[in-house]
């Protein structure tokens, strides 16, 4: 429907263009309606509705270009508004000299053309402008409710989450309180534990200052490190400038978690944060070993979660990059924020 629609606008504006040219004409002459031979008219009227298809092209490719440029809606109208001027009147001057617009009086013509074609040009651009506006405001419209669709979405799967770190953390309250005061290694690993889970359960999907998410992932680490093999070597290097600055909390997170998931062969972990113009920083080595068993570090929910995440909390301004090697994996995270 929208592709007929397309092709028969500009024949109606060629006809109406032309029949509205042949009523200002003829009665104030006191003439009959298309008066003079039908060939003639005819012909005057394929002329017409010729010069509306070709404008309907160029419309739609200058309002492209323009919009490229992203100049004023003034500037936009005046540049058409020169361009129909000059194009008219060529066509006008040309069609006089072949003989199929002549009706008798040449400054006559070319006034009520100019008038008359300049015109319904001119508002045919501004229909099909608007028309190109709301369709897009109509595209936004749908595109934001699906965003906000997709935020309630992943809001329910948080609340959802919500329900395992909860049990957990009640049940390594009561362990705790069991364990003797002398065990000190196990309660303190319980308390680590417990700090984990309390930020999961409370810190929700809300900014927070980077400070915090920084401790929260060292104490993450030296979780980690208590299970590992004591070859493991982890190298931490954080920029002290990152302290105020907020963020939306657990997007560090996955990519830590795969790099103690898949570390192998050297054991060796590296991890670089920092911030730089406007930017957050975020890179992490790890070495894996040779094993084709393995599944590789890109797959899995967690940085599929991470991925949706960060395209709902920071659209266009993030850049997630993952190079895995048969040796060795390295990701690397930017995100803008208030970061000097």
């Amino acid at each position: 429907m929208k592709s007929l629609s397309r092709w028969i606008s500009p024949l109606i504006l060629g006809v109406v263009m032309f029949n509205t040219i042949r009523l200002v004409t003829d009665l104030p002459s006191h003439n009959p309606f298309w008066s003079n031979s039908v060939p003639f008219h005819l012909l005057a009227l394929f002329v017409s509705v010729l010069m509306s298809y070709a404008f309907d092209f160029y419309a739609r490719y200058y309002m492209k270009r323009v919009r490229a440029k992203n100049i004023s809606v003034m500037l936009e109208y005046t540049l058409l508004l020169v361009y129909l001027f000059f194009a008219v009147n060529l066509i006008l001057y040309l069609g006089d000299n072949i003989g199929i617009l002549f009706l008798g009086d040449k400054i006559a013509d070319y006034v009520i053309a100019d008038v008359v074609c300049i015109l319904y040009f001119f508002l045919y651009y501004i229909i099909i402008r608007n028309d190109k506006l709301e369709k897009e405001y109509n595209q936004q419209s749908l595109q934001m409710e699906k965003i906000k669709v997709d935020q309630l979405e992943i809001e329910l799967k948080f609340l959802r989450a919500q329900y395992h770190p909860h049990f957990l953390f009640n049940a390594l309250n009561t362990v705790y309180f069991q364990i003797d005061e002398k065990n000190k290694v196990p309660r303190h690993t319980l308390e680590m534990l417990s700090d984990l889970l309390r930020y999961q359960l409370y810190g929700g999907n809300k900014k927070v200052p980077i400070q915090k998410e920084i401790d929260y992932l060292k104490t993450y680490m030296n979780f980690q490190r208590l299970r590992m093999s004591e070859r493991l070597v982890l190298n931490v290097r954080i920029s002290e400038d990152l302290k105020e600055q907020e963020i939306y909390p657990l997007l560090f997170l996955p990519l830590i978690e795969n790099a103690f998931k898949y570390v192998g062969g050297d054991y060796h972990i590296d991890l670089d944060m920092s911030c730089e113009k406007g930017k957050i920083l975020f890179s992490l080595f790890n070495s894996k070993p040779l094993d084709a068993e393995i599944k590789s570090h890109r797959k899995g929910i967690g940085l599929e979660n991470l991925r949706r995440r960060l395209l709902l909390l920071y659209p266009d301004k993030h850049s997630l990059d993952l190079q895995e090697q048969p040796d060795h994996f390295v990701a690397k995270l930017m995100i803008e924020t208030e970061c000097v």
